[in-house]
């Protein structure tokens, strides 16, 4: 894993065969992120597990062979451990798309992201009744 800082943009280098959440995590302490969003991320991912909300759970699904990551947009919301929160369209090897809510990926052969990070505002992570979700809270300041 690189990662490199200017002014509030975070990129980041991942290489193959890292967990793509355990590295975000290490990127999040080594550049003292509290909140920050998502903003771009591309390359290829494996053994990796998505899900789709149904308004009551998640129906989940693990793949195993690589495909393409197409995009992928979140946000990090550092309450005591970090909340990171990943959508994500990736395409198979016949160019069908498919996506959702990332929950565990492997990187393959490599990802790029950035992230932006927010020194005033903040985020976090509140749990929602209702909906039963640990739902986005914006806060004006640390």
């Amino acid at each position: 894993m690189q990662s490199k800082e200017e002014i509030n943009h975070i990129v980041i280098k991942l290489d193959d065969g890292e967990d793509l959440l355990s590295e975000l995590d290490k990127v999040i302490e080594k550049h003292n992120i509290y909140s920050a969003l998502i903003l771009s991320g591309i390359g290829m991912l494996k053994d990796f597990n998505i899900g789709y909300y149904n308004g009551k759970n998640y129906i989940k699904e693990n793949f195993v062979d690589p495909m393409e990551l197409l995009s992928m947009h979140g946000s990090i919301a550092k309450e005591g451990e970090s909340r990171i929160h990943i959508h994500v369209s990736l395409a198979n090897n016949e160019h069908k798309v498919l996506g959702g809510h990332l929950f565990s990926a492997k990187v393959c052969v490599l990802n790029e992201i950035v992230l932006l990070k927010l020194n005033e505002m903040v985020l976090l992570r509140k749990l929602n009744e209702k909906s039963g979700l640990a739902e986005l809270a914006i806060l004006d300041e640390k």
